[in-house]
C-alpha cells in the first residue's frame, strides 16, 4: 500500500519547515513535525478549514473537542496536535488531493473590509522579537487580511529552526522581493501608533538574488543552510 504524504511527513519529519497537504476538497494544511512523533509541533489550515465551535454543538469528535480545546495559538494555527487528529481532519476533508505538487499553495482568504481594522490587535505583537513561528502567525494575518505578502530573510536556518538577524520583505507572485517601509516593522514593536496606510507598506524591488536555500513556504527564508552541518 502506498504511504499517504502525512504518512511520509511524520515518517521523515520537516525540519524548520512545514510541509504542505493539497486536500481533496481544495483546502489545505501545512504542518511542522519531528520524525516519528505522535504530535505534529505546529498545524497550519487554510482559511476554509473551519473547526466547529465546540460550544454550539450537543455532540462533537474527538477531533473537533481536541482542536478547539485551548490550543488553537491563532485563526490558522495550532500547536501540539496528534498525527491521528490531524489524519481525522484530512479524512473529513475527503482525504489527500492526488495533486500535491509544488504549484499548488494553501488557498488564502478573500480580503474583508479594511486591513488595518482586521490585524489592530497585531500593534506591539514584536514588541520582545520573533521567532519563525511568529512571523508565520503574522505575516499569514496580514495576508489573509488582503495585506501584501510578506517574507522573512534570516541569516540561516538549522536543526532548530530559523536563526541570526533578519530583514522583512513583500513577494509578489513571480518570486520578486521589494523593501517593506519601516512603519510596518516599528508598528508591530509598539514604536509607532499606526503602521500607516497598506498601500505605502511595499516599496522598490531589490537587487539581491530571490532564491533562497531554505523555505518553509510560511513567510521565512534563510539565505544559509546549516541543517546538514
Amino acid at each position: 500500500m502506498t504511504a499517504s504524504r502525512l504518512d511520509r511527513i511524520i515518517a521523515h519529519g520537516t525540519g524548520p519547515t512545514l510541509d504542505r497537504i493539497h486536500l481533496a476538497d481544495g483546502q489545505g494544511i501545512a504542518i511542522r513535525a519531528v520524525p516519528g512523533a505522535d504530535t505534529a509541533g505546529e498545524v497550519f489550515v487554510s482559511p476554509g478549514v473551519t473547526i466547529p465551535d465546540t460550544q454550539a454543538r450537543e455532540a462533537v469528535t474527538r477531533l473537533d473537542a481536541w482542536l478547539a480545546a485551548g490550543r488553537l495559538v491563532e485563526r490558522r494555527c495550532y500547536l501540539d496536535v496528534p498525527v491521528e487528529a490531524v489524519r481525522a481532519l484530512i479524512t473529513r476533508h475527503g482525504g489527500e488531493h492526488a495533486d500535491q505538487g509544488p504549484g499548488w499553495s494553501i488557498p488564502a482568504a478573500e480580503a474583508q473590509g479594511s486591513v488595518l481594522a482586521e490585524i489592530a490587535d497585531l500593534r506591539t505583537r514584536f514588541e520582545d522579537g520573533y521567532s519563525a513561528g511568529d512571523i508565520r502567525i503574522v505575516f499569514g494575518r496580514i495576508h489573509d487580511a488582503g495585506g501584501p505578502y510578506l517574507v522573512c530573510v534570516w541569516d540561516y536556518a538549522d536543526a532548530f529552526g530559523f536563526g541570526g538577524n533578519s530583514e522583512f520583505f513583500a513577494e509578489d507572485e513571480n518570486g520578486t522581493l521589494f523593501e517593506v517601509a519601516p512603519d510596518l516593522h516599528e508598528w508591530l514593536s509598539g514604536q509607532r501608533e499606526t503602521p500607516g496606510p497598506a498601500d505605502t507598506w511595499v516599496c522598490a524591488p531589490v537587487a539581491e538574488p530571490t532564491e533562497f536555500p531554505v523555505s518553509d513556504d510560511f513567510h521565512n527564508y534563510a539565505r544559509t543552510d546549516r541543517t546538514c552541518y
